[in-house]
C-alpha cells in the first residue's frame, strides 16, 4: 500500500510535467535508537492511560540482557524497543509519528489534491516526495533536527536519492538537475537510477520493466 501511494503521487505528477525528487532515507538501528524517556512522553501527551504506561515503563526499565560466554553476564537495556516484539512496531510508528506530523505541517512537498503526500512510512522506511530541490532541501532539514532531538541517526551512505521526469520533458529535467545535491547529517546522498522500495522497484524512467524482472532475496 505504501508503494502504491508513492506510485501514484509520482504518476500524478508525471502527467502534469513536472520532476519528481524521491529521497529513501535510511535510518540506521532505528528500532534500537529509540529514547526511552521521549516515547513514554510522546505515550502521556497522546492521552494513552496512565495504567498503561506504568505497565510500559516497568517493562522497559527493568529489562534486561544477558550474554552466555565462559558463565552468563547481565547488563541493563536502556534504550530502544525490543526487536521482534508484537508492540515494538506500534511504538517505534508512535515515535516517529511526531517527524512527519512536523513534515506535513511544513506545507512543503507533493501533494494529491488537498492530500499530503510529501512523506511515507512504513515502520523504518521512509521516503520523501518533492516536485522541487528547495522544498526537499527544507523537509531534509526537518528530518535533521528531528534526528538531533530523537536521537535518530540517517545513514547518508544508505540513503538514495531517485529523480522522475515525464518522456516530455526527460531531456531538459537531466539538464537541470545534473548538479542538485542533497544531503543530511552533513553528509551528501548518492542519486541513483533505479531503488528497491519495499520489494518494488521504482526508477528514473518509471517503467515496469525492472520491477517484473526483480526477485526479492530470500
Amino acid at each position: 500500500m505504501c508503494t502504491m501511494v508513492l506510485k501514484e503521487t509520482i504518476t500524478y505528477y508525471i502527467h502534469q510535467h513536472n520532476n519528481v525528487f524521491c529521497t529513501f532515507l535510511d535510518a540506521s538501528k532505528a528500532f534500537d535508537r529509540v529514547n526511552d524517556c521521549k516515547l513514554f512522553r510522546t505515550l502521556v501527551e497522546r492521552g494513552l492511560p496512565p495504567c498503561i504506561i506504568r505497565v510500559l515503563i516497568n517493562m522497559y526499565v527493568t529489562q534486561q540482557g544477558c550474554v552466555s560466554w565462559a558463565g552468563i553476564d547481565y547488563f541493563s537495556v536502556l534504550n530502544g524497543v525490543r526487536q521482534g516484539g508484537v508492540l515494538s512496531p506500534i511504538l517505534f510508528c508512535v515515535y516517529i509519528d511526531n517527524l512527519l506530523q512536523r513534515l506535513s505541517r511544513s506545507g512543503v512537498g507533493c501533494y494529491l489534491g488537498t492530500y499530503f503526500a510529501a512523506t511515507l512510512a512504513y515502520a523504518d522506511d521512509i521516503v520523501l516526495v518533492c516536485p522541487t530541490p528547495s522544498a526537499m532541501r527544507k523537509l531534509l532539514l526537518i528530518c535533521d533536527a528531528f534526528a538531533t532531538e530523537y536521537d535518530i541517526k540517517f545513514n547518508a551512505q544508505k540513503s538514495k536519492l531517485l529523480v522522475v521526469s515525464s518522456h516530455n520533458c526527460r531531456r531538459q529535467a537531466n539538464s537541470q538537475t545534473t548538479h542538485c545535491s542533497f544531503s543530511i547529517g552533513s553528509n551528501p546522498i548518492e542519486r541513483v537510477e533505479s531503488f528497491s522500495h519495499l520489494g518494488h522497484i521504482i526508477t528514473s524512467s518509471f517503467s515496469d520493466k525492472e520491477g517484473v524482472r526483480f526477485r526479492p532475496s530470500k
